[in-house]
């Protein structure tokens, strides 16, 4: 027998079951995850632009759109003379308050050993005191302002807060920068997310399992962590938002990329059978089933997911049947 002919021809064969205990498997029916199958859309977890803290003119700037950055490394460098000379004034001042501070503490002392000898009044004891109390309030301002001036030079050197990619530039060299205006924007890779939109029938029962696997172009799929379910329904779609985790070591996926998340919304009840049981012939599936006199029938079945080991049954077979495990042995007949 070389073909299984038409779609509705029942073969009998006389050979005994028995014959092929070694090749026949019992249908049996198993639980299995009911995915629901969401476009998804992959994002940075961290993404962000880094903007000036302070006015300068752009002199450096190391990399541009697409470059891979370390974290810490200079990513906009600005002309620094302004803010230099700024702390070099405030190093000054710092130093002749320091030096003020020194001699009215000194005058304050002498003053306090001769009241307490009454060789000196109480009101000029008091104005000692007040004048090395403005003295110590002098230097606790001009350390204030050297601490911010040094603030604002270490501003003209913009670095990288973690390691990435740009994703953006937005000033040149020779640009006239000021504060707050929006100098290089990038993006991780090391951590991204997907984000989908869960139907609203659907949302109670995928916020019960919260579990979802990331299936990308590749065949290859990830388990999705940290399931996040927005609290409100999008407008004018009624569907909730939901973001998960995935990892991305190695897989080179790109935030902006399209991939399908399977999210569990439930438990069905699925017959499956070898994949070598199945015979496909055009349009037709079948397989053969063991009758009560222990012959092989071929019987027509509907199937569903297909995979390389196993064929999900729709239709066609009951628990408890017997099938027969290789039907190539058939055709040998």
């Amino acid at each position: 027998m070389k073909t299984l002919g038409f779609l509705f021809v029942v073969l009998v064969l006389s050979l005994s079951v028995s014959s092929y205990a070694q090749d026949v498997v019992k249908v049996t029916v198993e639980q299995q995850p009911e995915w629901l199958t969401l476009n998804g859309v992959v994002e940075a977890t961290q993404r962000s632009t880094v903007s000036a803290q302070t006015t300068g003119t752009v002199v450096e700037l190391p990399f541009d759109v697409d470059d891979t950055v370390p974290q810490g490394a200079l990513i906009v460098g600005l002309d620094n003379s302004e803010q230099a000379s700024r702390v070099e004034q405030r190093q000054a001042e710092v130093a002749s308050a320091e030096a003020s501070l020194v001699q009215t503490q000194k005058q304050y002392q002498r003053v306090q050993q001769l009241f307490e000898q009454n060789a000196a009044s109480s009101s000029e004891r008091d104005q000692a005191e007040a004048a090395y109390n403005r003295a110590r309030s002098a230097v606790k301002q001009a350390r204030a302002a050297l601490e911010e001036a040094q603030k604002q030079l270490s501003y003209t050197r913009v670095t990288a807060p973690y390691a990435g990619i740009v994703t953006d530039r937005w000033v040149e060299l020779g640009e006239s920068v000021q504060p707050g205006q929006r100098l290089i924007t990038g993006l991780s890779l090391e951590q991204l997310r997907v984000v989908a939109d869960v139907p609203q029938q659907f949302n109670a029962r995928a916020r019960d399992f919260a579990t979802a696997n990331i299936q990308l172009d590749s065949g290859t799929s990830l388990p999705a962590t940290e399931l996040t379910f927005f609290p409100y329904a999008q407008q004018p779609s009624h569907s909730f938002k939901l973001r998960m985790t995935v990892p991305s070591d190695g897989l080179r996926l790109l935030p902006g990329s399209a991939v399908d998340v399977q999210l569990k919304i439930g438990d069905v009840s699925v017959i499956q059978i070898p994949r070598s049981a199945l015979r496909i012939d055009g349009e037709l599936r079948a397989v053969y089933v063991v009758d009560d006199n222990d012959t092989p029938q071929l019987r027509q079945v509907y199937t569903g997911r297909v995979t390389p080991d196993q064929v999900e049954i729709l239709a066609g077979l009951k628990p408890g049947e017997i099938v027969l495990k290789d039907w190539s042995h058939k055709d040998d007949e």
